[in-house]
C-alpha cells in the first residue's frame, strides 16, 4: 500500500517535471497569445504523460491492477487540479490582473514610486479594454456590429454563469452601479 501511494506521488512528480519545460515551450511558441489555453494544453499533456509513464515503467511495482489504475489515472487527475490552480494564480494573474500590472509598473520606477497622474497616463484603461475585447472576440464571446459590441450566444451563456456565481456568493459588481444609474 505504501508503494502504491509512492507511485501515485510519482505520477504527480513526473507530470510536474514534464510540465515545467512544456509550459515554457507552449507559451513561448504562441508568443503569449492564447496564454491560458496554451498552459491548459501543457497541463493536460503533462498529466497524460505522467500517468502513462508510471503505468508503463513502474506498472509491475503496484500491489494490484486496480491500485495501478487508481494511482495512474487519479494521479493524472490530481495533477490537472494542481495545474489548473497554478494557471489561475500564475499566468492568468500575470496576463489579466490589473492589480498585478499596476504593481509591476510602479515596481519598475525609481524608488518604487510613481505619481498617480503618470500611472493613468502609462496605463490607460482603453488599452486594457481593447486587449480584452480582442481576446473575447477571438474566442467568440463578443462581436462588433457597427459601433456596437454584441454578446454572442456563447457570451450570453458565460454572462449567465458568472452572474449566477456572483448571486450565489452575494457579490455585486460595483461598476454596474455607475452604468445602471445613467
Amino acid at each position: 500500500m505504501l508503494v502504491d501511494l509512492m507511485l501515485f506521488v510519482l505520477v504527480l512528480v513526473v507530470s510536474a517535471v514534464v510540465f515545467i519545460p512544456l509550459h515554457a515551450i507552449t507559451v513561448r511558441a504562441n508568443r503569449g497569445r492564447n496564454l491560458l489555453s496554451a498552459v491548459n494544453v501543457a497541463i493536460i499533456a503533462s498529466a497524460i504523460i505522467g500517468g502513462a509513464a508510471v503505468w508503463l515503467v513502474c506498472g509491475g511495482l503496484f500491489s494490484a491492477p486496480g491500485a495501478k489504475a487508481v494511482a495512474c489515472v487519479g494521479g493524472g487527475i490530481a495533477f490537472l487540479g494542481f495545474g489548473g490552480t497554478y494557471n489561475l494564480i500564475g499566468p492568468a494573474s500575470v496576463d489579466r490582473s490589473i492589480s498585478v500590472h499596476l504593481v509591476g509598473l510602479v515596481n519598475q520606477q525609481a524608488e518604487r514610486r510613481m505619481a498617480s497622474t503618470d500611472l493613468f497616463r502609462y496605463y490607460p484603461l482603453a488599452d486594457v479594454l481593447e486587449k480584452r475585447f480582442a481576446e473575447c472576440a477571438e474566442v467568440g464571446v463578443f462581436e462588433r456590429q457597427g459601433a456596437d459590441i454584441v454578446l454572442t450566444p456563447r457570451g450570453r451563456l458565460i454572462a449567465r454563469v458568472y452572474a449566477g456565481i456572483g448571486k450565489l456568493l452575494g457579490l455585486h459588481p460595483w461598476y454596474l452601479d455607475r452604468y445602471l444609474a445613467r
